[in-house]
């Protein structure tokens, strides 16, 4: 019988193509012996890789690249919790083995970061989104320390989103970071001063006074300075908006809100270690107050009545009292109203409406809007002929007293 070593070495004779009879001669055997073996079919055997033992992830092989050919930038973190959903119930190492075998790693490129402490910091930026129903902006606050994330899509890039995202972002957190950094967005700086310090609008400026943060921001060109804001938005593209389908403004906003509460704020962060919703809590204590009052931004506009009685605000529409002249309507809005003014007058209040294309008819205008509906459904003609059916059935009723 042959040996293991004299096995291995018949099989690389016989492969070069050495006869039969030189590879008995060679190893010292007889030629029945070489030809019994090859006769066997065991040539190579000892060559052959041992087969791969099942996986646990084999079931999902064939969904995790169908996700990765349509999305080939998901993060295996992403495709695990996918999977999860599908009754997987091994480790992420292997999910991550195999993304990264389908899908090479871009090489790290290390940079230097900046510490700050609990309550010192928060950044602020927009981040602009293409959906089926049109083009949003989320608006994103990260606290620097904990680096726990609040974030809202809003049609608008206006101040007065600015403003009230902010003032939502702040009451979801609880509390105010000592500064706030900013992109030199210009529904925040207006201009610059000779050593390139930002100068921020009148009502920026207001706004920090009440909520008692000190506005700063990124000087130009230089914006890895808001680096864990900018590494906010990227997550946000691709663990939340990407390979996701969305109906319409409110169900992405609720999608999103779901995700914050179970994913964002409750991962092991990348960079601190520790989860970002628990980090909240120590840092709480660093933040100042909300304030009581609430804020009323000084943000004016003048309007004009439209033919059917609504007054447009920001792609909605919100209706007025009847019987009004031909001027021009002033519109107050806060963070949570909308206030109608005429010759100083206040009119009407609405609350805000988010998305656009929708509009607000108060109930206390609605009888008016009915009237107003009743005229443009009848002619003069039909109206003056009601008139006199009811002067005669007067008549009829006098006769029969």
């Amino acid at each position: 019988m042959l040996s293991k070593e004299e096995s291995i070495m018949l099989d690389h004779f016989i492969k070069e193509g050495m006869s039969k009879t030189a590879v008995a001669r060679k190893l010292g055997i007889s030629r029945r012996t070489v030809h019994r073996h090859v006769a066997s079919g065991d040539i190579g055997s000892e060559y052959r890789p041992r087969p791969k033992k099942p996986s646990i992830l084999d079931p999902y092989k064939k969904y995790l690249s169908g996700r990765l050919d349509l999305y080939p930038e998901l993060s295996a973190v992403r495709l695990l919790n996918e999977i999860q959903a599908m009754a997987y119930t091994g480790k992420y190492t292997l999910v991550k083995d195999y993304v990264r075998l389908r899908r090479p790693r871009v090489p790290l490129v290390f940079e230097q970061r900046f510490e700050v402490a609990p309550g010192q910091q928060a950044q602020v930026d927009f981040a602009t989104f293409k959906t089926p129903f049109g083009i949003v902006y989320a608006l994103l606050v990260v606290l620097s320390w904990s680096r726990y994330l609040w974030a809202r899509f809003f049609y608008h890039q206006d101040q007065l989103t600015v403003l009230s995202g902010m003032h939502r972002a702040f009451l979801a957190i609880g509390g105010v970071p000592g500064t706030v950094l900013f992109d030199r967005m210009r529904t925040a700086v207006s201009g610059s001063e000779e050593n390139g310090s930002a100068i921020f609008n009148a009502e920026m400026l207001r706004f920090a006074n009440h909520y008692s943060f000190r506005p700063l921001a990124c000087r130009p060109y230089r914006a890895k300075t808001k680096g864990r804001v900018e590494r906010a938005v990227s997550y946000l593209r691709r663990n939340f908006f990407y390979g996701r389908s969305f109906r319409d403004l409110e169900d992405l906003n609720a999608q999103l809100v779901k995700w914050l509460a179970e994913t964002a704020n409750t991962r092991l962060h990348g960079t601190t270690g520790e989860v970002p919703a628990e980090r909240l809590k120590q840092e709480l204590i660093y933040l100042k107050p909300l304030p009581q009052d609430s804020y009323v931004p000084m943000i004016t506009l003048g309007r004009r009545v439209s033919r059917d009685g609504f007054i447009a605000y920001n792609g909605n529409e919100y209706s007025v009292p009847g019987g009004l002249n031909n001027k021009a309507l002033e519109i107050m809005a806060t963070l949570e109203e909308v206030r109608l003014f005429q010759d100083g007058k206040l009119l009407a209040v609405h609350p805000v409406l988010e998305g656009r294309g929708q509009r607000l008819l108060a109930r206390e205008h609605q009888l008016t809007k009915l009237n107003l509906s009743s005229k443009e459904a009848f002619s003069k003609g039909s109206i003056e002929a009601m008139e006199v059916q009811r002067r005669s059935l007067e008549v009829y009723e006098e006769v029969l007293r």
